[in-house]
């Protein structure tokens, strides 16, 4: 599975996924824009590096939507297919949904508190970062041990994938992509 995520404006972004057992999913625009990291790269990074099957990239690469995306207008598909395909689609993506557990959670907890964490090594002190510290405290108590210990084996490989994505989203002008491969963490073509 291919995502690409694609700045589409100077503060804007969008999502296309492709998968090769199903039609292409398309969110724009996507939401959580940022110049550094968008929410949504911020997911996949922690998903992949958890190994997480029912997060959001874990959901489309099972062939769900997680609840944000849709099938992609035009391409090879009639309209009536198209139209069939999102039904299957958004079927398939609430039984998904409904199914995720305590993962689907922890991929919501895990992308918040390292996007926390890595924003405030990197970016200015400020009210805002103060504040979100002290709610990624309150939620970083939430978690068992082992999720807190599993969080801390990742944070090396999230973090060195955050600065390298961040460097190569930066550089990025509107209209281009920068594509990742599910799970991996090495921007392609």
């Amino acid at each position: 599975m291919k995502v690409h995520f694609i700045r589409s404006g100077e503060r804007r972004y969008s999502m296309r996924i492709e998968r090769g057992d199903g039609p292409a999913l398309v969110m724009d625009p996507a939401p959580g824009f940022d110049p550094d990291l968008p929410h949504d790269m911020v997911h996949f990074v922690v998903e992949a590096a958890l190994g997480l099957k029912n997060g959001v990239f874990g959901q489309i690469a099972a062939g769900g939507d997680a609840g944000s995306f849709h099938v992609e207008a035009g391409g090879t598909l009639s309209a009536k297919e198209r139209q069939r395909a999102a039904r299957k689609q958004v079927a398939k993506g609430a039984k998904l949904v409904r199914a995720q557990g305590r993962e689907g959670e922890l991929s919501e907890l895990a992308a918040f508190l390292f996007d926390v964490d890595w924003r405030s090594a990197t970016r200015p002190d400020s009210a805002a970062q103060r504040a979100a510290r002290g709610e990624a405290d309150r939620t970083r108590a939430s978690l068992s041990a082992d999720e807190r210990a599993r969080l801390d084996g990742a944070r090396p490989q999230v973090f060195g994938a955050f600065d390298r994505l961040a460097q190569a989203w930066r550089a990025l002008r509107p209209g281009e992509a920068l594509v990742l491969e599910w799970p991996g963490l090495q921007p392609i073509g």
